[in-house]
């Protein structure tokens, strides 16, 4: 196939309130594009995929960039820059996706938390509402009407936040190691998505040493360690989140007004799997998988460090 890259400084587009777009053309070469959203500071990467069918909206966590998450899941090759050389184009090309990777923000007196308003963290800007200009965009400016958001830590418990209340922003969520913040517990702020619910996979790890997972599989709570992820405790709201398999018998109780027993998996080598709802709903524990996307990537027990991406096309692939 043939390739191009492509550096755009482009605004508006979608539903940022920028009006009208013209109509989405179609590219027949794979293209990087970075571009913004009218009204937020962030900065985009779009790997603008030839062919691409859906596109996944991908987020950093705490303390992390928009190179460093995609090199961590195997779609690019450098930690720090992202170049059309860099990006993993095999991948993409085969699976026909388009990725979107923005850059987090932070509050002004602490330059190193680089983050996203997820009840947990506080990055100082409406991220629900970037999100969602965000996505109409995408969808206004490239013409993909399938779009996924999924996040890594602060970055899936932003993912979690949308699903509880922007459910239809995005046609599927994905959160890695991010459960939601227990804000969702107050009954005066619950996840309440109801009808408009959207399918969600959760993978984490039980041994997690950021949200502390060990020994408390089915525990209602998890405290995060800010320590452990290194980012000053003044740019935190709320340390304590929702225990993941916790809030996966909630989600399964919204969407399909069902149950989910603790010994209801399925066990393939190092991962346990619950799926509830017909398969909208997935919960995958990594055994002996640590907080970072590749030590959940090693655990998860393939060759390759695309074993996490492999897994959400496959999520993704089956709704």
């Amino acid at each position: 196939m043939l390739t191009a890259a492509i550096s755009v400084a482009a605004c508006g587009g979608g539903g940022d309130g920028s009006g009208a777009s013209p109509p989405p053309v179609p590219v027949d070469v794979d293209q990087l594009v970075t571009t913004t959203v009218t009204g937020y500071p962030h900065q985009v990467d779009v790997y603008n995929t030839a062919g691409a069918t859906r596109a996944i909206v991908l987020l950093h966590g705490g303390a992390g960039n928009k190179s460093a998450i995609a090199y961590q899941v195997g779609l690019n090759a450098d930690t720090s820059t992202t170049t059309f050389s860099t990006i993993n184009w095999t991948w993409l090309d085969a699976n026909k996706v388009m990725l979107v990777v923005p850059q987090g923000q932070h509050i002004a007196s602490e330059p190193n938390a680089t983050t996203w308003r997820n009840y947990a963290m506080n990055s100082g800007q409406d991220d629900m509402a970037f999100l969602q200009a965000l996505a109409a965009k995408i969808r206004s400016e490239y013409g993909i009407a399938n779009m996924v958001l999924m996040g890594h830590s602060m970055g899936g418990v932003m993912t979690n936040r949308m699903w509880c209340e922007s459910p239809g922003t995005f046609d599927a969520y994905v959160s890695l190691a991010g459960p939601a913040s227990s804000e969702f517990n107050d009954p005066a702020t619950p996840c309440a998505p109801g009808s408009a619910a959207k399918p969600y996979m959760g993978i984490i790890g039980d041994s997690d040493e950021v949200m502390q997972t060990a020994g408390a599989w089915e525990a209602a709570t998890w405290t995060v360690n800010p320590v452990v992820v290194q980012t000053s405790v003044t740019a935190w709201d709320n340390s304590v989140v929702v225990g993941e398999f916790r809030q996966q018998q909630a989600r399964t109780a919204i969407v399909c007004n069902g149950a989910l027993a603790s010994q209801a998996f399925v066990n393939s080598g190092n991962v346990d799997t619950w799926t509830s709802c017909a398969g909208k709903l997935v919960l995958k524990r990594v055994l002996g998988a640590e907080h970072g996307v590749s030590s959940i990537d090693a655990q998860m027990g393939a060759s390759s460090n695309l074993d996490v991406m492999n897994a959400v096309m496959d999520f993704v692939s089956r709704l």
